[in-house]
């Protein structure tokens, strides 16, 4: 492992346990965060990489006015497990590639990956992380949180509720990770439990 470049901590959770919340403390801490989604969602804008891959894949129709139409393309892969296989596939050595990329300009000691599914995808590529965090509630409070959030956005919770089912069960994540942080609190705790994470950690960097 290269001395020259930063140590690389992916920063990961099920939905529901507030990792976007953990994220954001980290960036006002001064940390800098690459964010996988955010990768993927500019990936799909006109004329890049990933959008000229897509679109060789699964041809112009899922196009509407030169756009990668989501909704086009979810029906195509969400009914066929090889098509959504391949998009996936596709995906994941984009954003792969992307985080690369970012962690070779980065001349900060640590570097934070916002990686949301991380352990559902980990033995696809060669790791380019030195640890993982997990931010960490039990099912029935991601439960609570998840059913609450839906009925606050007009959302079926039972349809929200699935999305657990197609994750690694939370209490599964914490033996596979190297840190975990409690969220079972208020904003303010978790801001706390992740500085004590940090300060202890900083000492190694």
């Amino acid at each position: 492992m290269m001395q020259s470049r930063p140590k690389v901590i992916v920063i990961t959770g099920s939905i529901g346990t507030g990792k976007s919340t953990a994220v954001e403390i980290i960036k006002e801490l001064g940390y800098r965060v690459l964010d996988s989604d955010k990768i993927v969602h500019e990936g799909y804008n006109m004329g890049s990489p990933l959008y000229e891959k897509i679109i060789e894949t699964f041809g112009k129709e899922i196009l509407t006015g030169g756009q990668i139409d989501r909704r086009k393309l979810g029906k195509i892969v969400f009914t066929d497990e090889n098509k959504l296989s391949r998009l996936n596939k596709i995906v994941h050595a984009y954003v792969y590639e992307k985080l690369k990329e970012g962690i070779k300009d980065c001349y900060d000691k640590v570097i934070f990956l916002d990686i949301p599914l991380i352990l559902e995808t980990k033995d696809t590529h060669e790791p380019i992380y030195d640890e993982i965090w997990l931010i960490y509630v039990s099912e029935e409070i991601q439960r609570k949180r998840l059913r609450e959030r839906a009925l606050r956005e007009n959302k079926n919770p039972e349809d929200v509720l699935k999305i657990i089912d197609k994750q690694i069960p939370i209490e599964d994540k914490v033996s596979m990770v190297d840190e975990v942080i409690n969220n079972e609190g208020t904003v303010e705790e978790l801001r706390e439990n992740i500085k004590a994470l940090l300060e202890v950690k900083s000492k190694g960097w």
